[in-house]
């Protein structure tokens, strides 16, 4: 069965997640971004989106299982209206929380069992609770490319990879609507990088407004059938 990819894009996967939780009491599941949450924090790489969050939202948290990088944020006196705390998500109907909205940033790929966790985000979920799902692209520019030198570049710790039609079939298996879609870029910087990764960031940059379908990322915004 052929099917054809949507056309929503946006240059920016944080601004979307940021707008939707303006003022909203967020959930954030695995938010520390290990192991790259010091980098993050000191902005080498990119923004730490639960840094972004703290700074618009009414009420934000974030549970993890990297103790140390817990430790290490909650050190920081900068967070306002934010608490982090280590929590095993396969417990989520043991929390004292009720989300507006659930960030669910680069962490389906990692799971083992879909359905269970996507069953046991649901227990946290009323009608109107928005879940943001975001995973990287299995069609994105830059596995074609590595792929015509016969290298694949992967996360040690990724055991799936999704395209457009794949997780919206999953979605749609475990009773969650989608109620928007983008194509979407990391939000990185380029100043450190040499000119062998300029050049290829801006190919790549030029492939992705040429066919939105090549780029970094999948954002879903769900929420779950009544």
């Amino acid at each position: 069965m052929k099917k054809i990819f949507p056309k929503n894009y946006t240059s920016s996967r944080n601004e979307i997640i940021l707008n939707y939780c303006k003022w909203k009491k967020v959930l954030h599941i695995w938010a520390c971004d290990s192991p790259n949450t010091l980098d993050k924090y000191s902005w080498n790489r990119s923004p730490l989106l639960y840094r972004e969050i703290d700074k618009i939202c009414w009420e934000q948290l974030w549970i993890d299982l990297d103790k140390s990088s817990i430790k290490f944020l909650n050190s920081k006196k900068e967070f306002k209206n934010s608490k982090i705390t280590f929590f095993d998500m396969n417990k989520l109907e043991n929390l004292d929380f009720q989300p507006e909205v659930i960030i669910f940033w680069d962490v389906i790929e990692h799971l083992m069992n879909l359905e269970i966790a996507l069953t046991n985000l649901k227990k946290v979920m009323d009608s109107n609770c928005l879940l943001i799902i975001s995973t990287p692209n299995a069609y994105c520019i830059s596995n074609f490319v590595n792929n015509l030198f016969w290298v694949e570049f992967i996360h040690e710790d990724h055991k799936v990879n999704f395209s457009y039609w794949s997780l919206s079939a999953l979605l749609n298996y475990n009773n969650l609507t989608e109620e928007k879609f983008y194509f979407t870029n990391l939000d990185s910087f380029t100043n450190n990088l040499n000119i062998y990764w300029k050049i290829s960031y801006r190919f790549k940059r030029i492939v992705i407004f040429l066919n939105k379908s090549y780029a970094d990322t999948l954002l879903f915004i769900s929420k779950k059938w009544n």
